[in-house]
């Protein structure tokens, strides 16, 4: 099953459980959003293009902040919904349905910056994703963007002595691998790929990139949280409850902020 069926599945309960912020750009679940982390800049008047955009929240969020945004995504359910929430919150965003791989509906330098949450892993070309990203960009353009960390894809949740703990398995294995999400009476297979800390890194900088910063960013302290507080969470799935123990003492997030250069 493809990303692209299996997300036309689930679209609609995948909305409808987990939550997203309408007000703060998020990256991840469980993680600081931009208003903490601050990775994007004055994004008011820039042209944003995000890849992989899902149900369109970080889209709609930077359009509220006063950026020209655009999405794209492979769904078309995804893309339904997100023009549907986009026209809800009273904002004017684009979204296109295309793959992150093939660009070509946009040209050469088309935007000032290209961000994607959650989405790029799907990927099975990433040399690929960069050098269209590279392409669109302008120069002194950013990219921003995070990828399910290594360390929680490659791993299993193992007992000992009465406690739980994050085993982790062959951090080398680079083939693909199959799972599932289900949501209500609908499941859905998607395809992951093992890749290690380099396989993102060395791409991104022989696609020409220059990387400013990475960031494994720790998750909220959930357990010291009010659910006032909770609520303000920019990604939250009340399922990432019951695993909790286990999120708060491993990345579970790994985020990259680069630039193509001025020359």
């Amino acid at each position: 099953m493809s990303a692209k069926k299996g997300w036309n599945i689930i679209s609609k309960d995948y909305q409808a459980s987990v939550r997203i912020s309408l007000e703060d750009v998020h990256y991840g679940p469980m993680a600081p959003g931009e208003k903490e982390l601050r990775l994007l800049g004055d994004v008011k008047g820039r042209d944003i293009l995000e890849i992989g955009c899902g149900g369109g929240q970080n889209a709609i969020v930077l359009a509220k902040w006063g950026a020209k945004s655009v999405g794209l995504d492979l769904s078309e359910e995804q893309v339904k919904y997100a023009a549907r929430l986009a026209r809800r919150q009273r904002v004017a965003v684009p979204f296109h349905v295309g793959n992150m791989q093939d660009m070509n509906m946009f040209t050469e330098e088309s935007f000032d910056i290209v961000l994607s949450s959650c989405a790029i892993g799907y990927s099975d070309n990433l040399g690929q994703v960069f050098h269209e990203v590279f392409r669109i960009l302008r120069r002194d353009g950013l990219f921003v963007f995070c990828v399910m960390h290594p360390i929680a894809l490659r791993g299993r949740l193992v007992r000992y002595g009465g406690r739980k703990y994050w085993g982790l398995g062959n951090y080398f294995y680079r083939g693909r691998r199959l799972w599932k999400w289900k949501f209500k009476d609908k499941v859905a297979k998607f395809y992951g790929y093992g890749r290690t800390f380099g396989d993102y890194f060395n791409p991104l900088v022989t696609s020409g990139f220059v990387v400013e910063k990475i960031l494994e960013p720790k998750p909220y302290p959930l357990h010291k949280m009010t659910e006032a507080e909770m609520r303000k969470i920019p990604y939250f799935d009340e399922g990432d409850l019951k695993s909790y123990e286990i999120w708060r003492r491993i990345p579970f997030t790994l985020l990259f902020k680069a630039r193509k250069p001025l020359k």
